[in-house]
């Protein structure tokens, strides 16, 4: 058995990761379903990439900062 992502698939699934991607923080959750990678992987990503922030026992996710990250690392 293994981690089963997030898919997309009702009208409101759309709506909320429309929303999460016109925001500059985002929760993990949000996270994963906007980029379409799993937990793990989003979260090892958010840290690597120095994007995360802890408020108040609720971890969010700079998006700004994560798309540099993502466009500097991974560009060819």
């Amino acid at each position: 058995m293994g981690y089963e992502r997030n898919k997309p698939d009702t009208i409101e699934a759309l709506e909320i990761i429309i929303g999460a991607a016109q925001r500059k923080y985002i929760t993990m959750k949000e996270g994963t379903a906007l980029y379409g990678l799993g937990r793990h992987t989003f979260e090892k990503l958010a840290k690597d990439s120095g994007a995360r922030r802890r408020i108040s026992g609720r971890v969010l996710v700079n998006t700004q900062k994560l798309d540099e990250y993502i466009e500097d690392m991974f560009s060819e």
